[in-house]
């Protein structure tokens, strides 16, 4: 069975791999935003794994969300699209992540939202096996 440890290890690899130039938030690890462009902050949402048996020792199958919400200073929302585009182009629908667990449906973004020092939108990434 893959853990959810080897999952975010996997995913966070790949969007590192990507090289798509952003600074990016890991949870738990210091980081100031900067003061003009776009940065990425991820998370990491497992959920409840899927029993597909009945037997207290059957196997379960993985899934969850792994978020990256892509932020910017005020400024044109097209630079922002533009940045959650790349976010998305990295995860298309089938990626593999470990073993069996794959992207189970196409990346989507939330709708834009602006307060006063930053604006914000959240690629969601969907995973099951």
């Amino acid at each position: 069975m893959t853990t959810n440890s080897q999952i975010l290890t996997s995913l966070n690899d790949t969007l590192v791999a990507a090289s798509l130039g952003y600074p990016i938030s890991w949870p738990g690890i210091d980081f100031t935003p900067p003061d003009t462009g776009e940065w990425l902050e991820v998370r990491f949402l497992p959920n409840v794994a899927i029993d597909q048996w009945i037997a207290n020792d059957s196997d379960t199958s993985p899934r969850g969300i792994y978020q990256i919400e892509v932020f910017s200073r005020p400024q044109s929302e097209l630079k922002i699209q533009a940045a959650v585009e790349a976010v998305q182009a990295v995860f298309p629908k089938g990626t593999g992540i470990s073993s069996n667990v794959r992207v189970s449906r196409p990346p989507y973004a939330s709708a834009l939202d602006i307060e006063s020092d930053r604006m914000s939108v959240a690629v969601t990434i969907e995973y099951s096996e």
